[in-house]
């Protein structure tokens, strides 16, 4: 098994997120520091467009290879496009090894014991995904919409109804890293549509999905609150 990073330089809510200072240094080396500590992982490669980044991260030990192409580094492409269109090479370079660890850039608080417990239930389940999750905070069974008059109507109308302990608990991407075999994902047009995705729990202290300037906030206080306990 190895390691996918996806890094490209063009996030446009903030600006070079996944080489953004992170209490010192580029937030992306703290990925690479954890899954060189992975036993189960051979080779950790990060895909970019950009020079910048690709000299940080293999300075930092990590594989780039050529840059990535640009019409697979803007804000369209997305995980299946980096699946069918830009992992093959590293797989040619793992001499075919199709079994991947796809992590993302911000996902600098996930650490080696929940690396390890995932790729557990990876191998346990053989599923075709193991994505890591969250649950939500609040049912969104009771979520409302505004319909064409202006309204705000339920949007789930049997369940809004209905106390939340008798709701089952819903889950959502956490947005930090999926196990899977290339072979059993290719055919997918996007991994929610896969028959078998089995679920990683994880909570804040491991991070969060990094969007704005407030999510990046939120990080570094979790990461702060983590070293000072």
């Amino acid at each position: 098994m190895f390691a996918y990073i996806p890094a490209r330089s063009g996030s446009k809510r903030i600006l070079n997120k996944n080489i953004k200072l992170f209490n010192g240094k580029p937030i992306i080396l703290y990925v690479i520091e954890n899954l060189k500590k992975l036993h189960f992982i051979k080779s950790i490669y990060v895909s970019t467009d950009s020079k910048k980044i690709k000299k940080i991260c293999e300075k930092a030990g990590a594989i780039c290879g050529d840059l990535r192409k640009k019409s697979l580094a803007d804000d369209k492409s997305g995980f299946m496009d980096l699946v069918k269109k830009d992992l093959p090479r590293y797989i040619k370079l793992e001499n075919n090894d199709k079994d991947v660890l796809f992590v993302l850039a911000t996902a600098a608080l996930v650490n080696k014991k929940n690396f390890n417990l995932a790729y557990k239930q990876y191998k346990k389940f053989n599923s075709e995904i193991l994505m890591s999750c969250r649950e939500f905070d609040q049912t969104p069974y009771w979520a409302l919409k505004i319909n064409k008059s202006g309204n705000l109507r339920p949007l789930f109308p049997k369940e809004c109804f209905v106390n939340s302990q008798y709701l089952e608990s819903i889950y959502y991407d956490s947005g930090l890293f999926y196990f899977f075999n290339f072979n059993k994902v290719k055919k997918y047009n996007d991994l929610k549509n896969a028959k078998r995705i089995k679920p990683f729990y994880v909570n804040d202290d491991s991070g969060i999905d990094i969007n704005t300037l407030e999510d990046w906030k939120k990080l570094e206080d979790i990461f702060v609150k983590k070293n000072n306990a």
